[in-house]
């Protein structure tokens, strides 16, 4: 049997009930089969490391978190359809997710409690506590006994026993077309790395950090032979511990290695999902440097010298990439800048990682011909080094590379704040690490499309309705899934609407402010107790937060902010849930990057 008989054959037994289960568990019957298609896309593109494991555990759970993402910000707009049975779907629902998916599992996904607990991912003894617990809850809230409730599970099966089951070559082939990333990878490079202080040391080494460079003369761009100059590139190119300490004059730096090992594989920064961007390189350096002093200061250069031009273009494009789509732990891209040069501009990204301690991560790309050079520096504390300090310090670790290859060097740089790169995902809306921390939750964003027929980011104020103005729109929901202690309420959504003109996008903002301006009085129940406006160079918004009386003398909060990049509009709204809420400046920051968004916005 070909891999390709063997998943469709996977796919055509295991589909009904896979959505049936997923259904159970979510509550909404469209979401569930979403979901689970999906799911199946997934485990097509993983068939090979799936396939003599559990994959139809490995359905199951994709299509779990997939729902997860769905419905986290909005649950109350949960779908129950009339031929469901929406009492108990309504009590499944007040279970927590594990108890709710052991449930669901032992009875229409026909589990044991030992496979049921492996999948969920708790003990199987905490596992037999959870669902006696859960069993009692329902029996109370239903007031009818297991063997009632039991019979009234398998009855879920009616609600997507309707549901046409796609062919399984469409499903296949829209695995091929996707680019999802694999974030069991992700997050295992991001224990490995960060746990480690955020470098892996290897062989001595202990460190290492896209869009295209302007069309201008790059370094070494004159000469007709690429190749051959590159040759010239050795470890005499890399800087020296004297020159680093430019970065932190009071500290005493020392090189603590030089790797020259093209086979290494391993991370030698937080972000990057591999050590090198090339997947072949020529040669590869990479020097780490540490400091003396309380800041845990440490730095790594990196050049890799590619076999052409166009190769190590998408070297450079990638590395910038994998930081841009940093998805890691309470990291956040704090801001970018473009340093201007005569001769190829350099790019600078600065993040921060929120754990304790802080740590400021400060990276720098160049790209010259076959030659792509990477410096970072990471430190204790929110600042690092001044941006100028660090520029200049990036100019000279390509300095010695410009002269050996033939290029025209420089010594004239302007540094100038920019809007950072786009992601590769949905590059117009808010990225994942664009997201704060929120209060002790040490676990990553997610994000994933919803329909924006509904604005899932509308409010009881403002009810803007982009597509009731004409204007094509999408939406994302964002939410921290795998922390579990979170009600289902808390989460981000974003909706970006694009209007015929400039003029129409205006006049959509204006009308929806004006609700919210004067929401207070048309809703005796809502208070609007902060406000602030915010402009850039070509964008402008505001942001609001408003408490909602739920009953005498308690109130719950939202924040949502109305953006205008020309004929782009998009609306944030953050769900807070008790202290697990974000202050009103880092809201207004995170509107503020939603609009430098809004020019990738297509």
């Amino acid at each position: 049997m070909t891999r390709v008989d063997e998943f469709n054959s996977f796919y055509t037994v295991t589909f009904s009930k896979a959505v049936e289960v997923t259904y159970a568990v979510c509550g909404d019957r469209q979401v569930a089969f979403e979901a689970t298609v999906d799911a199946y896309r997934r485990a097509w593109r993983d068939w090979s490391k799936i396939r003599d494991l559990h994959p139809l555990s490995y359905v199951r759970n994709e299509a779990w978190k997939l729902t997860a993402l769905s419905r986290g910000t909005h649950p109350l707009r949960r779908k129950h359809e009339e031929d469901g049975d929406t009492q108990l779907l309504e009590a499944l629902g007040e279970l927590s997710i594990d108890d709710r998916r052991l449930i669901v599992l032992m009875t229409l996904g026909n589990t044991d409690l030992e496979e049921a607990s492996r999948e969920v991912g708790v003990p199987a003894e905490e596992g037999i506590e959870s669902v006696t617990t859960a069993l009692s809850s329902l029996e109370a809230s239903l007031r009818q006994g297991i063997d009632v409730i039991e019979r009234r599970m398998h009855a879920l099966g009616s609600a997507t026993a309707s549901l046409a089951i796609p062919p399984a070559g469409t499903v296949r082939n829209a695995a091929k077309r996707g680019r999802q990333r694999n974030t069991v990878l992700l997050v295992a490079a991001a224990i490995a790395i960060i746990l480690g202080g955020g470098f892996v040391v290897t062989d001595g080494d202990a460190l290492a950090s896209g869009s295209s460079l302007p069309h201008r003369e790059k370094i070494g761009a004159e000469q007709s032979d690429v190749i051959l100059d590159a040759e010239k590139i050795d470890a005499g190119n890399l800087l020296t511990a004297a020159q680093v300490s430019a970065l932190d004059p009071e500290s005493r730096w020392k090189i603590d290695g030089t790797d020259e090992n093209v086979d290494n594989t391993t991370p030698y920064a937080t972000c990057p999902t591999k050590r090198y961007a090339d997947k072949d390189p020529l040669k590869v350096f990479v020097r780490t440097f540490t400091a003396t002093g309380t800041t845990n200061e440490r730095v790594a250069q990196s050049i890799e010298v590619s076999r052409s031009a166009e190769i190590a273009s998408q070297a450079y494009d990638r590395l910038v990439q994998w930081y841009s789509d940093c998805e890691h732990p309470r990291v956040q891209l704090v801001s970018a800048y473009t340093v201007q040069r005569p001769f190829g501009d350099f790019q600078i990204l600065k993040l921060r990682s929120h754990r304790s301690p802080q740590r400021t991560f400060t990276v720098g790309f160049s790209h010259s011909g076959t030659i792509t050079s990477t410096l970072v520096h990471e430190a204790d504390g929110k600042e690092g080094p001044t941006v100028q300090a660090f520029a200049r310090t990036l100019n000279d670790s390509v300095a010695k590379v410009c002269k050996d290859s033939g290029g025209k060097c420089t010594d004239t740089i302007q540094v100038m704040r920019t809007d950072p790169p786009p992601t590769t995902d949905a590059p117009g809306f808010l990225g994942i690490v664009d997201l704060p921390p929120i209060g002790d939750v040490d676990k990553v964003w997610a994000a994933a499309p919803v329909s924006a027929k509904t604005n899932p980011a509308a409010t009881q104020c403002d009810k803007a309705d982009f597509a009731g103005a004409d204007a094509e729109s999408d939406a994302r929901i964002y939410v921290l899934y795998q922390a579990t202690t979170l009600p289902d309420q808390f989460g981000v959504a974003e909706t970006v609407g694009r209007f015929a003109s400039a003029k129409k996008a205006k006049a959509f903002v204006k009308k929806v402010s004006q609700r919210m301006n004067s929401c207070s009085d048309d809703n005796l129940s809502a208070k609007i107790d902060q406000k602030e406006s915010f402009e850039g160079p070509e964008f402008s918004g505001d942001v609001w937060r408003v408490g909602l009386e739920i009953n005498k003398g308690k109130r719950t909060y939202y924040r949502t902010a109305l953006i205008r990049r020309g004929s782009e509009v998009a609306q944030v709204t953050f769900t807070p849930a008790g202290s697990y809420d974000i202050k009103q400046s880092t809201f207004a920051a995170l509107a503020t990057r939603a609009a430098t968004r809004l020019k990738y916005a297509e």
